[in-house]
């Protein structure tokens, strides 16, 4: 931990400042609030701006017993700077509780603090031993001079009752500072660095205590989920350093009971009744009730709903790893002892039971199996912990392949592939009931970890096995695993075996499977039949619950896919977001890695490029965390794009490096994507020379895009004829999945919203292919249409980013044309997107051209206005708005802005405010004509 900006505390340090203001102003000082609030940090803050001699005493708990300590510190720095503060001050070299009476001792400090102006600051005052509260009481009653201020700082409750009722005395003049929680805004101010979503993740775990929140700040995400879910803290972890020395070291200054009785509580976990905490700490009633009311006043623990709990999470994670490994597992077994027989519930007897010292015990073994079923959908992580504890203490003999088919489930499901390999290994050799989820379990951990070829023979041996009933879930996973490999036919024969059997009554099975079939269709572009697949399958995910869902997830990527690919991305994103739910909320976290990627190309398509980059990330954490390279660099190669947009070319450069030394993903058409984007991009950046994937020749849903991006790409290296090839190719697939209309010579594909559904992304990119080769061609008329049907199409999918491209490019096209008037309006439309998106570069580019349409215009005197030009003038110089006068005139408001747009250049005006002033102009001299 370091030293973060002082914040939040203006309106406190502004409080305490203006005692300064003069002689008469406040002078004694009361600051509280709870531990770890900053109490300490404001007072340094203020000593800082003191202009007087500043002496700075601090209580601590184990000197309360010794009398006077406080006194003597006092004491002391009146004699170390008696000589340094005035020449006229006395000496009270001697004065010492042994050596004169107190009475005196008393007199003789007041009489050295009023030599000169002094702030005596007291920090942590509820810990001052008596006698020392004696001396604080007869100062505040008898104040030293009219320049001496006392500030004392406590605890919540603190304040000794003495000075609280010398507060109450005559002529004390106080003002009391309560430091408060940080609000939101103060959190941004002292973690600037931290990612908005972490940083208010971090101040609702806090409360807003600043300490808790430093220390929260420097854990890792793991140890920080650890701590605020509840779950046991990890002793052996080094990532407590700066917990270690401050909240631990507290605790462990606790009188003995108190600091027991705290790790009993920690032990516990879930808020303890009485009974079980005696139990835990192994003390008598009594002296259990003592502590706890001990701790409550310090702060430590609060009571309420009839259980003990700790004030805040990071106070129980150093009270349990103060307490010593052997007194640990013994606290555990007797809570774990207690818990059985009371009868509780086998998950809160297993938390226990796993971190004892156990040898052979077939009782707490059975706990331990019967606890990891229960809680496998929602914790397989602790599922898999209790299962390998349950190994170890009684292994099964009556179904080994069984207890280890549960490990390697719960293994899996918790993110740990490596591991599950290796335990599911034996059942997926041996044949018998258990073989064939063994071998689907196998083949999905290897491919996790990129071992396709090892997925692909376990799937083979898979498919052999007969079908049983019940096995539709594992039918279904095996033919999940089939298409991720383009084994199509394979799964798509699957899929209709599994329709036609009873398992497909099943809702979570059914939904999932038609996720599936509407992918394969997707696949061979059978678009029309796919789209009428999507709806009833959004219905049927939609009707599952959360409980449900969690069971297929893992199929949610491929309808999040579907959605994509059928230009449906806010429909898919709902999906999508409500599966990372449930994947998190019941511990499916092995699905996050796939769900998170679809999401962030899903917003890269709908222009949100820095949630998209965002989403990025957290599947690159994700895959990362639970090895799946394959996923690795798809997500990178998505934010190597998004960053193209949003990013210097340095970013760009070192993320193009960060992916190109990536292995390659294993499934086809992820690999497709990756090489191509650092084709293409790298292709823009100047880097060597980068070969472009070799195309498989098979059409699938974005071979549109595909052929457009290489036509453009022929086009800017001058490669005219390759360039019309792959033109008339991507127009012939965009139409194919919409009608088309025809524009001269030249096929532009345009849709008409059809029950076989409007691919616009598809037909926006194969038109803006057309609009830059006719530009480049000299058919400016073609390349005008053609720009204007990409504009309609990607609007219709949504793709505001393209959207505002195909503009730039049909303003570049309209300023050729010499009309001006429709340039000026679609740079302004686009460039108002790339600003609201983020991105910078095509920002750049339409300044660019909107500088280069300025230069092309003259400057002449006014022309002369059409009627309707005329009448569009006329009101707007009246004030009225582009949508009143398009209701006046009955016109679309597209239509009058650009009406008024050929104004302004006739007019020679940059805005309405001379409209007025130009028509006067022209009539005068049509007038003179």
């Amino acid at each position: 931990m370091f030293e973060r900006a002082f914040v939040g505390r203006a309106a406190e340090l502004a409080a305490l400042t203006t005692t300064f203001t003069g002689p008469d102003a406040p002078w004694l000082l009361l600051v509280d609030g709870p531990a770890g609030i900053g109490k300490s940090r404001l007072i340094a803050e203020f000593i800082g701006a003191a202009r007087c001699r500043v002496l700075v005493v601090t209580s601590a708990e184990d000197a309360q017993s010794q009398p006077h300590y406080l006194a003597d510190d006092i004491v002391e720095q009146l004699d170390e700077g008696a000589g340094d503060a005035s020449a006229a001050a006395p000496k009270t070299s001697g004065v010492t509780p042994d050596s004169r009476d107190p009475a005196d001792l008393v007199r003789h400090v007041r009489r050295a603090l009023g030599a000169v102006e002094t702030l005596l600051v007291v920090d942590d005052a509820q810990w001052a031993d008596l006698e020392s509260v004696r001396l604080l009481a007869f100062l505040i009653r008898n104040r030293p001079a009219r320049g001496f201020r006392l500030l004392l700082c406590f605890r919540d409750g603190g304040c000794p009752p003495s000075i609280a009722r010398s507060v109450r005395a005559p002529r004390v003049r106080t003002v009391h500072v309560r430091v408060p929680p940080f609000t939101e805004a103060d959190v941004d101010g002292l973690l600037p660095g931290e990612e908005p979503d972490r940083r208010a993740r971090l101040f609702a775990a806090s409360h807003g205590n600043p300490l808790y929140l430093t220390l929260l700040a420097d854990l890792p995400d793991r140890e920080l989920d650890r701590a605020l879910q509840g779950e046991e803290p990890d002793p052996a972890s080094n990532d407590f350093a700066a917990l270690d020395r401050t909240i631990r070291a507290e605790l462990a200054q606790l009188p003995d009971t108190e600091r027991l009785v705290a790790q009993a509580i920690a032990v516990c976990g879930l808020p303890p009744d009485l009974e079980l905490l005696c139990s835990t700490a192994d003390l008598a009633e009594g002296a259990v009730v003592a502590a706890v009311d001990g701790l409550v006043r310090r702060g430590v623990v609060s009571i309420g709903d009839g259980a003990v709990t700790f004030a805040h999470p990071l106070i129980r994670t150093a009270a349990y790893r103060l307490s010593g490994q052997g007194w640990r597992a013994l606290a555990h077994r007797r809570a774990a002892l207690a818990l059985r027989a009371r009868g509780a519930s086998m998950p809160s007897r297993a938390r226990h039971l796993e971190h004892t010292l156990l040898g052979a015990d077939e009782i707490a073994g059975a706990e331990l199996r019967l606890a990891a079923a229960q809680v496998l959908a929602d914790a397989p992580a602790a599922s898999a912990r209790w299962l390998s504890a349950a190994a170890r203490i009684a292994p099964a003999t009556d179904d080994p392949l069984a207890a280890a088919l549960a490990l390697g489930r719960a293994q899996l499901l918790s993110g740990a592939a490596a591991r599950a390999v290796e335990t599911l290994e034996p059942a997926a050799a041996t044949a018998g009931r258990h073989q064939l989820e063994a071998l689907l379990l196998s083949a999905r951990c290897a491919r996790m970890l990129g071992r396709v070829d090892q997925a692909r023979t376990l799937l083979a041996h898979g498919a052999t096995l007969p079908r049983r009933p019940g096995d539709g879930p594992v039918q279904l996973e095996l033919a999940i695993l089939e298409m991720q490999d383009r084994q199509d036919s394979e799964g798509q024969a699957r899929l209709t075996a599994l329709f036609d059997s009873d398992a497909i009554d099943d809702p979570a099975v059914r939904a999932a499977a038609t996720a599936l079939r509407c992918l394969g269709l997707l696949a061979d572009a059978r678009i029309a039949e796919a789209a009428q697949l999507y709806d009833p399958c959004g219905r049927a995910f939609g009707l599952l619950t959360d409980t449900v869902l969690r069971e297929v997830v893992h199929a949610a990527p491929a309808f999040g896919w579907c959605a994509y690919f059928l230009d449906r991305d806010a429909d898919g994103l709902h999906h999508l977001d409500r599966a990372i739910a449930v994947s998190r909320r019941f511990g499916r976290t092995y699905a996050l890695a796939e769900l998170h990627t679809v999401r962030a190309y899903s917003l890269a398509k709908l222009g949100r490029l820095h949630d998209a980059i965002a989403a990025a990330d957290e599947a690159t954490d994700a895959a990362t965390t639970f090895g799946y390279p394959d996923l690795v660099s798809f997500a990178g190669a998505l934010k190597l794009r998004t960053l193209q947009l949003t990013a210097p070319p340095a970013a760009v450069t070192t993320q193009w490096h960060t992916v190109s030394a990536l292995t390659r993903p294993t499934v086809r058409w992820w690999r497709q994507v990756v090489e191509t984007t650092l084709t293409e991009v790298g292709r823009t950046l100047d880097l060597p020379a980068c070969a472009p994937p070799p195309q498989n020749g098979r059409p699938g849903p974005l071979t549109p895009t595909h052929l457009s991006r290489a036509a453009r790409a022929a086009i800017a290296t001058g490669d005219l004829a390759a360039a019309a090839d792959l033109v008339a190719r991507a127009e012939a697939a965009a139409a194919a999945t919409s009608h088309a209309v025809h524009l001269g010579e030249h096929s532009v594909a345009t849709v008409r919203i059809t029950p076989g559904g409007d691919l616009g992304s598809q037909v926006g990119a194969a038109a803006l292919a057309r609009a830059e080769y006719a530009a480049a061609t000299g058919e400016v008329a073609v390349a005008a249409a053609a720009a204007e049907a990409a504009v309609a199409a990607f609007a219709r999918a949504g793709m505001v980013v393209n959207r505002a491209q195909a503009e730039l490019i049909a303003g570049v096209i309209a300023g050729r044309c010499g009309d001006f008037g429709r340039a000026t309006s679609r740079f302004a439309s686009a460039r108002a997107v790339f600003l609201a998106t983020g991105a910078t570069r095509l920002l750049d580019e339409v300044t660019t051209e909107q500088r280069r349409l300025a230069g092309a215009q003259r400057v002449g005197p006014p022309a002369a206005l059409t009627r309707r030009e005329r009448e569009v003038a006329e009101l707007a110089a009246n004030g009225h708005t582009n949508k009143a006068i398009a209701e006046h005139l009955c016109l679309s408001p597209r239509t009058v802005e650009d009406h008024l747009s050929r104004v302004l250049r006739k007019l020679g005006l940059a805005g309405r405010a001379g409209i007025a002033r130009k028509l006067g102009e022209l009539d005068v001299a049509e007038s003179a004509g």
